[in-house]
């Protein structure tokens, strides 16, 4: 899981505030293969998986999901009250498809959903950051382990260069969320920055990844 994204609007005054820079890297890790070439249309398919807009039904999996520990302990402010809750923040987020449209000005949220049966899973979007573009994502814990989130995030990495015209995207982690970490490393991103700040109430090390076309 990471802060891209978000299930939430993007509030610039909680960004990540980075510091001068402690180190910068490059990443070596083994990469995700890069998925088949995708139609800019929806839903992006890949081998296993199906990244399609939200739909209101998609509700009660949410705030099921929002309930997991891995998203208490890395993205609390996507952690909602109920499933009412939930149903508002889908609402907001459906409406962001048309108006604006674009995640340079508003977040792109898809639902990350099985190929083979349908099941929503997680999601992975894009969200304006500070003149950019960041990803986020999460999986269903009992879906972790199986690579679909640097699946999702490869597809919807390439698919969002290319339909929005985006020069890249950052993803932007906490450097100790090691699993995160490697879902971007997998997904194609390279390490750029690593930086003190502060992250979704976190403060420590955080991890900026950038993917270009």
């Amino acid at each position: 899981m990471a802060a891209a994204d978000e299930l939430r609007m993007l509030d610039p005054q909680t960004a990540p505030q980075i510091e001068q820079p402690a180190t910068t890297m490059e990443s070596h890790a083994m990469l995700t293969p890069r998925p088949e070439p995708v139609e800019d249309s929806l839903p992006i398919l890949t081998r296993r998986l199906t990244l399609r807009p939200f739909v209101l039904d998609d509700a009660a999996k949410v705030f099921a999901m929002s309930q997991e520990g891995g998203m208490r302990t890395w993205i609390p402010d996507q952690v909602y009250a109920d499933e009412r809750e939930a149903r508002e923040v889908l609402c907001y987020l459906i409406s962001q498809y048309a108006d604006p449209g674009t995640p340079a000005a508003g977040p792109y949220v898809l639902g990350v959903c099985l190929r083979g049966n349908g099941e929503l899973v997680g999601h992975v979007g894009l969200s304006p950051l500070r003149g950019t573009v960041e990803i986020g994502y999460a999986i269903e814990e009992k879906h972790q382990g199986k690579g679909l989130a640097s699946e999702a995030v490869a597809a919807m990495s390439e698919w969002g260069l290319r339909r929005f015209k985006l020069p890249h995207i950052l993803g932007i982690v906490a450097a100790d969320n090691v699993a995160s970490c490697r879902v971007l490393e997998r997904a194609g991103y390279a390490l750029v920055e690593e930086a003190e700040g502060r992250l979704h109430g976190h403060q420590g090390l955080i991890r900026t990844y950038h993917c270009r076309r």
